[in-house]
């Protein structure tokens, strides 16, 4: 629970203090500002700067500012004091307050409830009866402390309606899509009933006709949203936190009345909402016409994300503006002369890199295949392989895209999918969607710079990517085969591209071999759920108890893989393209020993998702790889 004015001062408890003696209990007659904060949420250095100005100004009587950095994102407590003190060094010259951390969560539970985030910096005033006297932000401490120290601020009167800029009857109404949530619910559900099939698109289609607002109230029955892993705006949820500890009124108005009532319901700050339903559309104009009504004119404080929301905002009293670009901001303050503006976590490049899945391009490099088992390494062929490869990479970060904005609810349950761009809310939900439609287009156009057959595979690959996505990836041992066939066909995409026979030999070894990698994927998976005692995953056809069964499999294709090889090696075939053709044996022991070790280290938990990234992240895998294409230079 958030605390609330009136309420006793709970104790400090931090893991270590950067500045300043260690406070191990508030003294009687003192006056205390405790300020929360973060490196990585903007208005922080403001918010110090003002504190030591307070500091300053207040210590001849007794103020003690501490200053407590408890939502640090880092992995362990050395690394925060280190990027603390760097940040504190950079910023403040001469502090004069104390300063202190905490990365157990222990702050967090005992002052504001560990579902309050500690994203935007936030005060509290501890009078010298160890009461909290004041909560809110610490522009506010001009106002407050001069009344703290002249003895006419009471808790139980003065202080719950201190805030002049949002007085207690001022209700606070705040809009769901992008505002309280860094997502959209319309998208939302729309991506979450697409995979349902034909007859559930065809009538959102048919609901369409009827009007926005009857699409909008289909799509919302039509789909089923986890409403608890949805990613929630910590800056606005900390400004509700904040109204409501000072006894205000919170509204929640959102796009369908089905969303609105379960987010309102699972949250359960809300003092009630507004929504559209199966026939009105809740618009901004017609919004801003009801909150009007209900509160009057410049009755409410009104959030909202962007300049749609105008026709609110100049209703509203005082206005937030969430994640606003500059133009905005300043059409936002010439329509209402100031506001205030709430951060929603900016997508940097790294984002983009992340979202495309850049690291996975080294998959593509499996066009490259036929141009070195073949040895016809001409400039022409090299080029060609290059804007095959390059045509592979767009393609695939649309497909890595349409995968991720589909399967957003599973990905959000998942320990570490959960931070992907889509499913954390970084990047925009109809920003994706638009850029699938763009990689592939710039995918094809490269393509065809090559020929109409590589085209054709190209969008081949596109197609049943797309319904592994959709439908297959949902089908046990269906999605292990159909994975290993993608793998397979960037290799004859690379033939083709090439105008390179590709060999049978390559073609079944790829098969087994790439079968082997998704098995191991799919038991990594299976592994993760067992060890953290979840249940089986609904949307996929596996069970927990397949675990062994699964291990066995791809044991026995990467097995299978490696007698191919050995095949391969003793084969006529490569009598004819080696000067040492006895030198490739070598590669079967290699090839064996990795497999081998892949299962061992996905046995003890120590591999990732994809035994691909594992590869490329691992030691060994690397001394492997390049032993095997020292083996192959050394039979050439």
């Amino acid at each position: 629970m958030v605390l609330r004015i009136g309420s006793v001062a709970p104790p400090i408890k931090v893991e270590g203090w950067l500045l300043g003696q260690p406070l191990t209990r508030f003294q009687p007659g003192k006056v205390y500002v405790i300020e929360f904060w973060t490196t990585w949420c903007m208005p922080s250095i403001a918010t110090m700067s003002h504190l030591v100005q307070q500091q300053e100004k207040y210590k001849n009587h007794g103020l003690e500012v501490i200053g407590i950095a408890a939502h640090e994102r880092t992995s362990t407590a050395e690394e925060a004091a280190t990027k603390l003190d760097a940040w504190l060094t950079k910023n403040f010259a001469n502090l004069n307050c104390r300063i202190a951390f905490d990365c157990t969560g222990e702050m967090r539970r005992l002052w504001v409830g560990l579902e309050f985030s500690l994203e935007s910096p936030i005060s509290f005033v501890v009078d010298g009866g160890g009461q909290i006297a004041f909560i809110g932000r610490s522009t506010q401490l001009d106002d407050v402390l001069p009344k703290v120290f002249s003895g006419i601020w009471y808790t139980n009167d003065y202080a719950k309606a201190a805030d002049p800029e949002h007085p207690r009857d001022n209700p606070l109404v705040v809009d769901l899509d992008q505002s309280l949530l860094l997502t959209d619910v319309l998208c939302e559900s729309f991506l979450n009933a697409l995979p349902r099939g034909f007859r559930v698109n065809f009538a959102a289609i048919r609901a369409l006709a009827n009007g926005k607002a009857a699409l909008k109230h289909y799509l919302a029955m039509s789909s089923e949203l986890d409403y608890a892993t949805l990613p929630y705006n910590h800056c606005v949820m900390d400004l509700i936190h904040a109204a409501k500890a000072r006894g205000r009124k919170v509204y929640l108005t959102a796009a369908n009345a089905k969303h609105a009532k379960a987010i309102a319901d699972q949250l359960g700050i809300f003092d009630g909402w507004f929504a559209s339903d199966a026939t009105t559309n809740l618009s901004e104009p017609s919004k801003a016409e009801i909150l009007a009504a209900a509160f009057g004119r410049n009755g409410f404080d009104y959030v909202g994300n962007d300049c749609a929301d105008s026709p609110v905002w100049e209703f509203a009293d005082n206005v937030y503006g969430v994640g606003l670009s500059n133009s905005e901001k300043n059409r936002l303050i010439a329509l209402k002369g100031n506001c205030v503006a709430l951060d929603r976590g900016n997508a940097s490049r790294r984002t983009w890199f992340k979202a495309i899945r850049v690291h996975q391009y080294v998959k593509n490099l499996l066009v490259f295949a036929p141009l070195v088992t073949s040895h016809q390494f001409s400039l022409a062929k090299i080029s060609a392989a290059m804007v095959a490869f390059l045509a592979f990479c767009a393609c695939a970060s649309a497909v890595y895209i349409l995968n991720d904005l589909l399967d957003l609810g599973s990905d959000r349950a998942h320990s570490s999918k959960r931070a992907r761009p889509f499913a954390s809310g970084l990047l925009h939900l109809r920003t994706g969607l638009l850029m699938v439609p763009i990689l592939l287009l710039f995918s094809l156009m490269l393509a065809a710079t090559i020929s109409c057959g590589f085209v054709d595979l190209l969008a081949g690959y596109f197609a049943l990517t797309s319904v592994y996505s959709v439908y297959l990836k949902r089908k046990m041992l269906v999605d292990v085969v159909v994975l290993a066939m993608l793998y397979t066909l960037r290799i004859v995409a690379g033939g083709v591209a090439l105008e390179i026979q590709i060999s049978q030999w390559l073609f079944i070894f790829s098969m087994f071999i790439f079968t082997s990698l998704a098995l191991i994927k799919r038991y990594v998976e299976l592994a993760t759920r067992l060890d953290r005692g979840l249940p089986d995953r609904p949307d996929r056809d596996y069970r927990i108890t397949d675990l062994d069964v699964v291990a066995a499999l791809a044991a026995a294709a990467g097995l299978n893989a490696i007698t191919i090889l050995a095949l391969y090696v003793a084969s006529p075939d490569v009598q004819i393209l080696y000067r040492h053709p006895k030198a490739l044996w070598l590669i079967c022991p290699i090839l064996l020993y990795w497999i081998g070790r892949a299962l061992m280290m996905a046995q003890r938990r120590l591999m990732d998702d994809d035994p691909i990234v594992f590869a490329l992240k691992d030691r060994l895998s690397a001394i492997a790889i390049a032993s095997i294409v020292a083996v192959v230079i050394m039979a050439i």
